[in-house]
């Protein structure tokens, strides 16, 4: 499984590649985030990332 992230400001588009990935709602001291969990060969990371600097998250293949 493939997604694809892009951030306000910046043309950088991130990609996150793994076996299964998690995309949760996470608020942390009032703030709103997206946590995307990667899991791969058994291991797990997770990545925190602001919602109002997310244009738009799609799933590739």
């Amino acid at each position: 499984m493939k997604i694809r992230v892009s951030l306000k400001g910046t043309r950088e588009i991130k990609e996150y590649d793994g076996d299964r990935i998690d995309i949760l709602d996470f608020n942390m001291n009032g703030d709103l985030y997206k946590q995307i969990r990667i899991f791969k060969n058994g291991f797990s990371k997770s990545e925190y990332i602001k919602n109002d600097i997310i244009n738009w998250i799609k799933e590739t293949h």
